[in-house]
């Protein structure tokens, strides 16, 4: 063999080695960015709700067939409990609070009852708390009824006698779209629940 010939050899062979480590520097590099996307989509996806809510509450409100404004009041233990903003500008939810006060609206399309045990659902869901949303004769969120703790509710100063609190109905009744509630015209009430 030539000099030449030899040389030429170690040359091509040289471009083989380096083409070979190119492909491999590629594939390494492919290999790494599809699994930071990977990694991405998969860390980065929002997890669900742990209060997830049945279709009637889940759906944004487009027209109303009623509104409604109870006043709703929690206390446990001798210190009352915010109420969250839950209004949203783009969707709001069958019942939802323009403030922190405790005025709740409701404010519906569909000709169906509200409970309060949904207004615990939406109050979950907004939190992403399934304590939240906890509401029975025995219970209003972490705190239980014992031979020391117990739970009222009363209606406009009422006891409310019923063993379920969180099946307590929203009245219809107390307003439309064209004629909504307001002072002095529509049933009021106001719903206080204490724990202590």
């Amino acid at each position: 063999m030539s000099q030449t010939q030899t040389r030429k050899q170690k040359i091509l062979g040289d471009v083989k080695k380096k083409r070979r480590q190119r492909a491999y520097v590629t594939l390494a590099i492919v290999v790494a960015l599809i699994g930071i996307i990977v990694g991405a989509v998969i860390f980065l996806q929002v997890p669900p709700n742990k209060v997830p809510l049945p279709p009637y509450l889940s759906r944004c409100v487009n027209s109303e067939i009623y509104h409604y404004h109870p006043t709703l009041t929690v206390t446990i233990n001798g210190v009352g409990m915010p109420i969250p903003v839950t209004f949203n500008l783009g969707c709001h939810q069958p019942i939802h609070t323009h403030d922190s006060t405790g005025l709740l609206h409701v404010e519906s399309d569909e000709n169906r009852d509200y409970t309060l045990n949904d207004w615990f659902l939406l109050w979950g869901n907004f939190e992403n708390n399934p304590t939240i949303a906890i509401l029975n004769s025995t219970q209003i969120w972490q705190y239980k009824v014992d031979a020391t703790h117990h739970l009222t509710m009363t209606v406009n100063g009422q006891n409310y006698t019923s063993t379920a609190p969180q099946n307590y109905v929203f009245p219809k009744n107390a307003g439309t779209a064209s004629a909504p509630c307001s002072v002095g015209n529509c049933q009021p009430d106001s719903i206080i629940l204490t724990y202590g």
